[in-house]
C-alpha cells in the first residue's frame, strides 16, 4: 500500500450481511467524506478485492453466510498485498474466544456492535494512519535490507553491561556463519577471523567496552570457501534513553572487492605491469624511507643501477614482444641472483622483491639497505653479471645480453634519493664506456665530468644557429704523381666560452643526442657548396670526402637528403665521397648493402673509413659497392719498424688491388712512412706530413704550396715534410 497523501479520501470496504447496520455505517462514513464500497459476505468481499485496488481499511463483520469474517480475514491476509491492510472486525459477540480467534486470523483490531459513529470514525482514521506508518516502516526496512545486501553490510548491537554483541543475519552471513544459527557473542566473528588478526580483533572489542567511543577496524576472515575476505567494522555509541539500554550500535561491511580494487590501483601506481617488480615511484619512496633511518642505524648502504647492453638491438631485430619476454626473463634472473643476506631491510615485513625495481625501459635498480663495505655491493654485482651471462632463449633464438652496472654507496656518495640515483647512473655510463658487461663505482670525478658533458651538450644544441661550427679540409695526395686528388672535410667547433672543443668530445655527444642529424646535414651541404665554389673559381680539386655517422646512414631519408644537397649545390655526384666505418656497414649488413646501392645509383663515391679496426666479413666486403678503403692511422704508425702494422697495411693494399678498389692511408706523419707506402703501391695518402686540416680560407694557399712542391721534386710526394707545422 502506497503512503497516503493527506488530501486523498479514505477508501473503506464494509463487509456485513445486515443491510440496516451496513446502511447506517455507510451513511456515517460518506458524511465524513470517505469513499465506501460494500459487500454482503466474505466471498463477495474477496471478489471486490481481486478487482483492485485495495481499500485503505476493511470493516469486517464476523457472522455472515457463505463465508464468515474469520475465513475472509484469513484469506485477505494470504493475498500478496493483504498483509498490511488494516482490518477492523465488528461483531455482537463479546466473549474472549471470539476476540482471540479474530486476532489469530489476522484482525488489526476488534470492536463490538453497536459502534458509536464518532468512535468508529476516529478508530478508522487512527488505524489508517497507523497502517501507513507501519507500511512506510516496512518499505524502509526492505530498502535498507536491499541496500545492505548490495553493499554487503550487516549490523550488530551491544549492551556491554549486560550481554555480548548481537549480530543480524546479514552480519552473520558476511562473517561466513549460517544465518539463524544464533547471533550472540564474539565467537561467530572470532571463529572465522584470520589467525594473524584474532588477537587484534579481540583487543578492539575489549577496548570498546572501556572507551565507548566511535571506532573502526579492518581485518581479515577466512570464508567458508577457504578464501580470504576483508571486513570493516564501524561502531558508535547510541545515546541512552528510557526506551533502550543498548549503548553501542555497529555495522560490518564486506570490503573484499574494494580491497581488491585498491590493491589493483596500488599495483598500477607502484609496480611494473610487465615484470611485477616495483616501479620508479615505489623504489624512490622506499629509498627515501631507508635514507631517513641512516642516523639511527649508522651503517652504509648501496644503490646499484643496471642497464642492459644492446637491448635496443634485440627489440629492433626480434620485435617488441621478444623484447618484453627478455625483460621478464632478466627480472626473474635478477631476483634469483639475490640472497636474503643481501637484502637485510630496516623495515619489518618488507618483501625482498621490493628492493629490486624496474625504473623503465631496460633500466633496473637494486637497493642494498645495509652493507659492511663497498665489497659487499661488488659481490652482488658480480653475481648479477654471472646470472645474466647465460644466453636467453626467445622464440627459438639464443640472445646474449650483458648488464652495465653503476654502484653508489651512501652516505659516502650522497644522502638524498635524487643524488644517489644520479650518481649510480653516472657510474653505469662509466661502466659502458669501459667496455660494458662490468660494474663501476661512483666517484666525484664522474660528477664533474657529467657536468662538463651536460654543459657541452647544451652548448652544442645552439652551435648551428650561433654559427659556431666550421669546416677544415685536409688534402689527399696521389703517391705516384704527388698531385692533390681531394680533400676530407673535418668538423671543428669553437665556443665563445668553452673555447676550441675536440671532435672526439662533441661528436659522440652529437650522436647520442641525435644532434648529429642536423649537424651532419650541415657538414655535407657546406662541403658540397664549398667544393662547387672552388671549382667555379678554376680549382682542379676532384672530390671532397664527408664522414657519415651511423645515425645518418640508418635514417630512411638519407639517400633523398644526399640527392637534394647535390641538386641544391650543383656539384657533380662523382665529386662527393661518403666515408662510412666498418661497424656502421656490418650492423644489419644486408640492409646496408641495399642503402649503399641506392647511394651508388646517385653517382657518389663510397669509402670504408678506418678499415681494419672493425669486423668486416670478406664475403660482405665483396658485395659492398664501394670505391675506396682507408687504412686506419693506427696501422700506419711506426710502419717502417712494426712488422705487424706493415703486414696488415700491405695485405689491405694487395686485397684492394685485387678487388679493383682505391686505397688511402691516413695519418702519414713521416717521410719513412710515405716511402714505405709508396713502395707498397698505396695509391693515396693524407696526414700531417703534407698538411694539417686547414680552414676554408687557407685551402687555396695549401693547394698552391703543395703544387709548388710537386713541381720542384722529381719523385711525386716523396719529399721532406710539407706541412707548415712541421
Amino acid at each position: 500500500m502506497a503512503e497516503k497523501e493527506s488530501s486523498q479520501r479514505i477508501r473503506v470496504l464494509i463487509v456485513d450481511d445486515d443491510i440496516t447496520s451496513r446502511y447506517l455505517v455507510v451513511a456515517t462514513l460518506e458524511q465524513a467524506e470517505m469513499e465506501v464500497s460494500e459487500a454482503g459476505d466474505g466471498r463477495e468481499a474477496l471478489d471486490l478485492l481481486a478487482q483492485g485496488p485495495l481499500p485503505d481499511i476493511m470493516l469486517l463483520d464476523v457472522m455472515m453466510p457463505v463465508m464468515d469474517g474469520y475465513a475472509a480475514c484469513a484469506q485477505v491476509r494470504a493475498l500478496p498485498e493483504g498483509a498490511h491492510l488494516p482490518i477492523l472486525m465488528m461483531t455482537g459477540l463479546d466473549d474472549e474466544a471470539s476476540i482471540t480467534q479474530a486476532y489469530e486470523v489476522g484482525a488489526t483490531d476488534f470492536v463490538g456492535k453497536p459502534v458509536s459513529p464518532q468512535l468508529l470514525l476516529h478508530r478508522i482514521r487512527y488505524m489508517v494512519r497507523a497502517s501507513e506508518a507501519t507500511e512506510a516502516l516496512f518499505h524502509s526496512q526492505r530498502r535498507l535490507a536491499a541496500a545492505q545486501r548490495m553493499a554487503r553490510i550487516g549490523h550488530w548491537e551491544w549492551d556491554v553491561e549486560r550481554v555480548s554483541p548481537w549480530w543480524s543475519e546479514q552480519a552473520l552471513e558476511i562473517m561466513g556463519q549460517r544465518p539463524g544459527a544464533g547471533g550472540c557473542g564474539l565467537a561467530p566473528l572470532l571463529e572465522s577471523t584470520h589467525a594473524r588478526d584474532k588477537a587484534r580483533v579481540a583487543a578492539w572489542f575489549e577496548e570498546l567496552t572501556q572507551t565507548l567511543e566511535p571506532s573502526e577496524l579492518t581485518h581479515c576472515i577466512i570464508g567458508p570457501d577457504g578464501e580470504e575476505r576483508y571486513l570493516r567494522q564501524f561502531v558508535e555509541p547510541r545515546p541512552q534513553d528510557a526506551a533502550t539500554s543498548v549503548p553501542l550500535y555497529g555495522a560490518v561491511q564486506d570490503i573484499t572487492r574494494l580491497r581488491e580494487a585498491e590493491d589493483h590501483i596500488h599495483r598500477l601506481a607502484y609496480f611494473d605491469n610487465l615484470t611485477g617488480l616495483p616501479n620508479r615511484v615505489f623504489f624512490l619512496q622506499f629509498l627515501e624511507q631507508t635514507l631517513k633511518l641512516l642516523p639511527r642505524h649508522q651503517r652504509p648502504g648501496a644503490l646499484l643501477f643496471l642497464d642492459l647492453d644492446n637491448f635496443k638491438q634485440v627489440n629492433d631485430t626480434l620485435g617488441h614482444t621478444s623484447g618484453d619476454l627478455l625483460l621478464q626473463s632478466v627480472a626473474e634472473r635478477l631476483v634469483g641472483s639475490l640472497r636474503a643476506i643481501d637484502l637485510v631491510s630496516r623495515f619489518e615485513g618488507m618483501d625482498e622483491r621490493q628492493h629490486l625495481a624496474r625504473l623503465g625501459g631496460d633500466e633496473f635498480a637494486l637497493l642494498l639497505p645495509e652493507i659492511h663495505s663497498g665489497q659487499d655491493a661488488a659481490r652482488v654485482a658480480s653475481r648479477i653479471l654471472d646470472a645474466l651471462a647465460t644466453p636467453f632463449t626467445l622464440k627459438g633464438h639464443d640472445v646474449v645480453v650483458s648488464p652495465s652496472i653503476g654502484i653508489t654507496v651512501f652516505p659516502e656518495d650522497g644522502i638524498s634519493a635524487s643524488d644517489l640515483l644520479r650518481n649510480s647512473d653516472l657510474a653505469m655510463y662509466h661502466a659502458k664506456r669501459a667496455g660494458k658487461n662490468t660494474f663501476k663505482f661512483f666517484d666525484a670525478s664522474l660528477n664533474k665530468s657529467a657536468l662538463t658533458r651536460l654543459r657541452t651538450e647544451n652548448a652544442l644544441r645552439h652551435a648551428l644557429e650561433n654559427e659556431e661550427l666550421r669546416l677544415h679540409f685536409q688534402p689527399q695526395l696521389d703517391t705516384r704523381t704527388g698531385r692533390m686528388q681531394g680533400l676530407e672535410a673535418l668538423l671543428r667547433w669553437r665556443h665563445p666560452e668553452l673555447g676550441e672543443i675536440s671532435p672526439a668530445v662533441f661528436i659522440p655527444i652529437a650522436e647520442e643526442t641525435g644532434l648529429i642529424l642536423p649537424i651532419g646535414e650541415w657538414v655535407m651541404r657546406t662541403a658540397c657548396q664549398q667544393l662547387r665554389a672552388w671549382q667555379a673559381s678554376g680549382s682542379a680539386i676532384q672530390r671532397v670526402a664527408v664522414n657519415v655517422s651511423a645515425c645518418q646512414f640508418k635514417n630512411r631519408d638519407f639517400t633523398n637528403l644526399v640527392a637534394r644537397i647535390l641538386a641544391e649545390s650543383g656539384l657533380d655526384p662523382a665529386c662527393l665521397e661518403l666515408e662510412l666505418t666498418e661497424s656502421i656497414l656490418m650492423d644489419h649488413a644486408d640492409e646496408s648493402i641495399g642503402m649503399l646501392h641506392q647511394l651508388k645509383a646517385l653517382g657518389v663515391q663510397l669509402a670504408i673509413d678506418d678499415f681494419g679496426t672493425g669486423y668486416s666479413s670478406l664475403s660482405y666486403l665483396k658485395r659492398f659497392p664501394i670505391d675506396r678503403l682507408k687504412i686506419d692511422k693506427s696501422f700506419i704508425y711506426n710502419i717502417e719498424n712494426d712488422r705487424d702494422n706493415a703486414a696488415i697495411a700491405q695485405a689491405v693494399i694487395a686485397m684492394a688491388e685485387t678487388m679493383a678498389l682505391h686505397v688511402t692511408a691516413e695519418g702519414v706523419e713521416t717521410r719513412e712512412q710515405l716511402q714505405f707506402l709508396s713502395a707498397s703501391c698505396c695509391g693515396e695518402v693524407q696526414g700531417f706530413f703534407f698538411s694539417k686540416p686547414v680552414p676554408v680560407d687557407e685551402v687555396p694557399e695549401t693547394i698552391r704550396r703543395l703544387a709548388e712542391h710537386h713541381n720542384g721534386t722529381d719523385s711525386g710526394a716523396s719529399g721532406e715534410g710539407l706541412s707548415e707545422s712541421e
